[in-house]
């Protein structure tokens, strides 16, 4: 994740040291310690067109018991991750999700929920608010008419607004999450507008992954000219609530490209804080799947991150996640922690490569065949992804200026 508006606006959200500290945190490199996103069911209540999870209105029988659920919880909090993500499918249609959330909560795990928030009744509100729940990602596809057609099922607008509001009511901060593609890139701002009118804490706008039923829908992924104007319209939208008060935090997921393309704005708009900007994302160092984030899906399998569940690391059937994190056997979480030099000469060549790292391998394996490919979401120019020039002033100046009257 990409905070758009701490890079520009220097709004602090409090997570601050989880998003930037990263790489620079003293632990071994081959044992990271990530965010592990846990998909505890792969049943949903909607058929939303590009779910990751290719989603069903059914359970998986293999699905982690009560019982392994919790005793992935303990590996999780024994191993020391920052941060649990209990996702799906919809992780509410499993009846024990909150006693799960409940006893993460109880082993001290930091813990978030993310949900279409249909199911978001009166009675769960209260009750996830009485587990001590602070956060709720919420997902929205734009309008009414947008998203209802998107999810595949009529009035799901309205429900998930609803449950937007009993979370506010019960105190319980609220995300967002707008997953943009050329369906709806055009609603960008309707979406900016709904989380203003109703108190949302943190917009998330997710680029499209090609994982899951998301594969199917390559052919209507955004340019990278309607990416850099959905960007455009991100970077003003959020400077605009910031000039005016109203502290939205406005994060973008799943395209390191925006790292690169934040600190071309800056080096053109305010050069002193590209300087900084690039100095905090390096601490991250781009995209980090297989490093400090991991998904865990609904029957144990571990995978390098959220998008990748068309491939598996091993399972916490056989080994515990910390084991499987710890001293991995498999090729591809190996490589991930150090993949640089895998990856195409373009990546290896590019400026940003060190806020970038490759991107997102899960996108580049399904638009390329290869999954150390070029990821086909980077949108940035030849020129921009090349050291620009110096200007006769910054010349001049590493030469101690020897004496000679400046002229640009």
């Amino acid at each position: 994740m990409l905070s758009i508006s701490n890079l520009l606006c220097n709004y602090t959200a409090g997570n601050e040291r989880l998003r930037y500290g990263h790489k620079s945190e003293k632990e071994a490199v081959r044992a990271p310690r990530p965010v592990v996103v846990w998909a505890v069911t792969r049943a949903c209540n909607l058929k939303c067109v590009h779910c990751y999870a290719s989603a069903t209105d059914q359970a998986d029988p293999q699905e982690l018991t009560h019982v392994e659920g919790r005793r992935l919880l303990e590996d999780l909090k024994n191993f020391g991750v920052p941060a649990v993500l209990f996702s799906g499918g919809e992780p509410l249609v499993r009846s024990d999700t909150p006693e799960l959330i409940g006893y993460a909560q109880q082993l001290g795990l930091s813990t978030t929920l993310s949900t279409n928030g249909i199911l978001i009744t009166d009675g769960m509100v209260d009750r996830l608010s009485t587990l001590g729940l602070k956060y709720v990602g919420i997902s929205i596809d734009g309008t009414r008419e947008h998203h209802d057609k998107l999810r595949g099922m009529q009035g799901a607008f309205d429900a998930t607004l609803a449950g937007i509001h009993r979370c506010k009511e019960h105190g319980m901060k609220v995300g967002m999450r707008f997953t943009v593609h050329a369906l709806n890139y055009r609603q960008i701002d309707a979406i900016f507008d709904l989380s203003l009118a109703h108190g949302v804490d943190r917009l998330c706008v997710y680029h499209l992954a090609y994982a899951g039923r998301g594969a199917n829908m390559k052919k209507v992924d955004l340019t990278s000219q309607q990416t850099r104007q959905v960007m455009d319209r991100i970077i003003d939208r959020t400077l605009q609530c910031h000039e005016l008060g109203r502290q939205l935090e406005v994060l973008t997921v799943g395209n390191a490209t925006d790292a690169g393309y934040i600190i071309h704005y800056l080096e053109k708009t305010n050069p002193k804080r590209a300087g900084e900007v690039r100095k905090l994302l390096q601490g991250t160092g781009g995209n980090r799947s297989g490093s400090n984030i991991a998904a865990i899906d609904p029957t144990g399998g571990v995978h390098y991150d959220q998008f990748s569940w068309h491939y598996t690391c091993g399972n916490v059937h056989e080994k515990p996640f910390s084991e499987i994190w710890t001293d991995p056997t498999d090729d591809r979480l190996k490589l991930l922690r150090d993949r640089v030099q895998h990856l195409p000469q373009a990546c290896q060549a590019c400026r940003f490569l060190d806020v970038c790292n490759g991107n997102l391998r899960t996108r580049a394996e399904s638009g390329t065949g290869n999954w150390l490919g070029m990821d086909p979401g980077c949108y940035l120019t030849e020129e921009e992804r090349q050291a620009p020039q110096p200007t006769t002033r910054q010349l001049v100046d590493s030469f101690g200026g020897m004496g000679m009257p400046f002229t640009d």
